[in-house]
């Protein structure tokens, strides 16, 4: 089956900033500390689950958030509401959509001056109950066109909105009805632009596709919206929560399904689906290539093999003589500290990707024994070339293993990162830097003849990390989202990111010439070209993805450092 994902698909940047607020207050947590939502922080039923498993509870009552830490929920809630909040005590944790906001912020300035608010959406939406407290009695919710007729026609001062997610066609119609009676009313169209975004991206996919699937919470006000357009363009369409939801025989009817998802739904979820649905063929099973390479990609093989070749390439660039140790050494380095991150610090995956950590929960034991003997044998071999050498790569573990653990520091730091990982673009730039250094300064610093040629070796692996890194961050993106902002990709957004990263590639080619005309390099930098286009081709590919933390392109990513690696072999075996 053919399966054409929707862009747009995935949590908006509302929900991301709500479930991030959240994390946060986790992370920072005091001992004895309640943390909990008033209401549901966001209309998605497995991300709720997985946030109280981590101890953050819904509440609906007032007197339940007496004392505790209460985060807002995306939605936001009337202002009352939060009076009485503080009233019982409790530590307000703003999560409101900013979107949601600025509607409060309309509705109460015209509610000042004495106007007639009309809402255009559910009246029993969380988001729409919060919208009708600023109105200062004086509102009102619709969400057809002939409901104007029946309000008042003595009505002069009259403001028309709408709940952020609502169906952009049905304002426009009740736009044109309320104009008709109120000529002199004021018209703020607050659908949010992600959402129209989204339902214009349904319409054309509606005429592409044979069948669309919706995901999202049967209760989400714009999943359900999303729905509606599909149904609207006499499409076969279906609402859903999760894969297990769908039918594989009726499913199989269909040659070409499109998917979109709600505002609140997980990049996991809807990569269950699509996966689900790309599986349906003839033989009833799985194309299995694929979760081999995912099995590759969680059990941090590729990562591995990648950091196994850096030596080789850095040698092959500079001359430097080299063993094969020194690539076991890099490996051992990083398979050793990506692979025990992963229970250092098991907020982000939990939340991002349940099924690469259930697989990580599954066999724990193993990756955490092989995890010790790998920082052991990284240790060792380093030692064999010297104690500044050991001293060196013990610096390099200590500082790589504590990349998600809270220091200790004084209180006056309190408002400062208190893990390497809190620090922006920290995983970007980070890892790169610690691959280069392990890979050509930690090997060569006590022994190179020419600090240029070693220099310059380092420069070129750390940017080629970089770009690679860099690629595998736009898979993550939504993901990374969740938990901070670790990443350039999410500090900066795609398309500077993007921008970014082809500035990397030409400065990549420029040294690369620049190292070979200067001596600086062997005639292996021209080689290195090769790799450096290709990763400007996935660069493009990687933005056009319709879906993110794909294996496939994850293995080509990492196979282009391999390969790379490989080639310097080749290089120094035969040259």
């Amino acid at each position: 089956m053919k399966v054409i994902t929707a862009r747009t698909a995935g949590f908006c940047k509302g929900v991301r900033d709500a479930i991030e607020i959240t994390m946060e207050a986790i992370q920072q947590r005091q001992e004895d500390e309640d943390i909990c939502t008033f209401g549901p922080l966001i209309h998605n039923r497995q991300v709720l689950l997985m946030l109280e498993k981590k101890g953050v509870v819904e509440q609906n009552r007032i007197e339940d958030c007496a004392g505790k830490k209460v985060v807002i929920r995306a939605h936001g809630i009337p202002p009352d509401t939060r009076q009485e909040l503080h009233l019982q005590g409790a530590n307000l944790l703003d999560a409101t959509c900013k979107r949601v906001a600025r509607v409060h912020a309309a509705i109460k300035r015209h509610a000042r001056r004495g106007y007639y608010t009309i809402i255009v959406g559910d009246a029993d939406h969380a988001e729409v109950i919060g919208l009708l407290g600023y109105t200062e009695g004086r509102g009102i919710v619709i969400n057809r066109p002939e409901q104007i007729e029946q309000l008042p026609a003595e009505w002069v001062d009259v403001l028309l909105v709408a709940q952020t997610t609502q169906n952009e066609e049905v304002f426009r119609e009740i736009e044109e009805a309320f104009l008709k009676k109120y000529p002199n009313g004021i018209v703020k169209n607050t659908i949010c632009d992600s959402t129209q975004e989204r339902q214009a991206e349904v319409r054309s996919l509606c005429s592409q596709v044979e069948a669309m699937v919706i995901v999202g919470g049967l209760h989400s006000g714009n999943t359900i919206r999303l729905a509606e357009v599909a149904r609207d363009c006499a499409i076969p369409t279906f609402h859903i929560e999760t894969e297990a939801d769908l039918n594989e025989e009726e499913m199989a009817c269909y040659s070409c399904v499109g998917v979109s998802a709600g505002a609140s739904t997980p990049n996991w979820i809807i990569r269950n689906v699509v996966e689900y649905l790309d599986a349906i063929r003839p033989e009833k099973r799985r194309f299995p290539s694929k979760a081999v390479m995912e099995r590759l990609a969680y059990s941090n093989v590729y990562i591995a093999l990648g950091t196994a070749f850096l030596p080789a390439t850095a040698q092959a660039l500079s001359g430097f003589r080299g063993t094969a140790a020194l690539g076991l050494m890099a490996a051992a380095y990083a398979f050793a500290v990506h692979s025990l991150n992963i229970y250092l610090d098991r907020d982000a995956i939990q939340l991002n990707d349940p099924g690469r950590a259930a697989f990580y929960q599954k066999w724990r034991v193993l990756f955490t024994l092989c995890g010790v003997a790998s920082v052991a044998t990284a240790l060792m071999l380093a030692l064999h070339i010297g104690k500044l050498n050991f001293l060196a790569m013990l610096l390099l573990t200590m500082s790589g293993l504590s990349y998600g653990v809270p220091l200790i520091l004084p209180a006056w730091w309190e408002k400062f990162p208190v893990k390497l990982k809190d620090i922006p673009t920290s995983k970007t730039f980070f890892v790169p830097m610690a691959w280069a250094a392990v890979s050509v300064l930690l090997p060569h610093f006590t022994s190179a003849e020419s600090l240029g040629r070693l220099a310059f070796a380092f420069w070129i692996v750390f940017l080629l990390a970089l770009v690679r890194t860099v690629l595998l961050d736009f898979l993550a993106v939504q993901g990374d989202r969740l938990v901070g902002k670790e990443t350039l990709v999410v500090l900066a957004g795609e398309r500077r990111t993007a921008y970014f990263t082809s500035g990397i590639l030409l400065l990549l080619v420029l040294s690369l010439i620049a190292g070979y005309k200067t001596g600086l390099a062997t005639g292996f930098a021209l080689y290195m070209l090769i790799p450096t286009f290709i990763y400007g081709f996935y660069l493009k590919k990687g933005r056009d993805m319709r879906i993110r933390e794909d294996p496939v392109y994850e293995t080509m990513i990492e196979v282009v450092l391999i390969g790379t690696g490989l080639g310097a072999v080749l290089w120094l075996l035969f040259k």
